[in-house]
């Protein structure tokens, strides 16, 4: 699967002196409340499961998924934008600033009521819209808006939340998957990270995929730092 074409990929390096470190372990099942540590905030954020919520992906144009974000957030929403640190020329001098790893997309955490609120009824978010599933047909005869189901989600978050240079998002034609088994991995910095095997660069990397959306993969991983999950 191919990141959308109206998406941008990562174009520079992080600061990988400093590492966001997640608060705990990390929980076997991933239908359990976690935190990790937010770039944006610059602090411990907890995301936890809610009875009717999903996660609901929206577009933001014109790069203000941030704006879109902070807006989401004062309003008492429950947000996220996957973000890494760069270096940008302004004013003559290298500055460190804080992008999307992939434009366009805000991640809502809501209920089917608050997701179209937020989208439709608040006025300074007008710039926002839903993602469509267009796998998918509802009762309606219409696309759905894309869903993504929690373990799915906060398995995406706790990998794009570590600051780490190597951590990129990658398209279907960088990649080669070993096979299609589910690993976990259960040693260093993307401890519990859960996805599959891909060589990149060759390189044993795990590979995230939000479906319809993107694919992000981690550093290299040693074979002994892995064990196979049921899919």
């Amino acid at each position: 699967m191919d990141v959308l074409k109206n998406t941008e990929v990562r174009d520079g390096k992080t600061d990988s002196k400093k590492t966001n470190e997640r608060i705990g372990s990390i929980p076997k099942s991933d239908d359990v409340a976690f935190k990790v540590k937010d770039l944006l905030l610059g602090v411990s954020v907890e995301y936890a499961p809610k009875e009717g919520y999903q996660w609901y992906v929206l577009r933001a144009t014109y790069g203000r998924e941030i704006k879109a974000l902070e807006a989401i957030r004062s309003l008492g929403g429950v947000a996220y934008v996957p973000l890494h640190r760069t270096r940008e020329e302004r004013d003559g001098k290298l500055k460190k600033v804080l992008k999307p790893f992939v434009q366009q997309f805000v991640f809502l955490y809501s209920n089917k009521e608050g997701a179209y609120k937020f989208v439709n009824e608040v006025p300074e978010l007008n710039y926002l819209t839903f993602y469509y599933n267009h796998f998918d047909v509802a009762n309606t005869g219409y696309n759905p808006p894309l869903t993504i189901p929690f373990n799915k989600m906060s398995n995406f978050i706790r990998l794009t939340s570590l600051e780490d240079e190597h951590v990129e998002v990658i398209t279907n034609k960088h990649v080669v998957f070993k096979n299609d088994e589910m690993v976990r991995i259960t040693d260093g910095k993307f401890k519990g990270i859960v996805g599959k095997v891909a060589r990149i660069d060759r390189n044993n990397r795990v590979v995230v995929t939000i479906e319809n959306v993107c694919m992000i993969a981690t550093a290299f991983v040693p074979k002994y730092a892995l064990e196979k999950i049921p899919d």
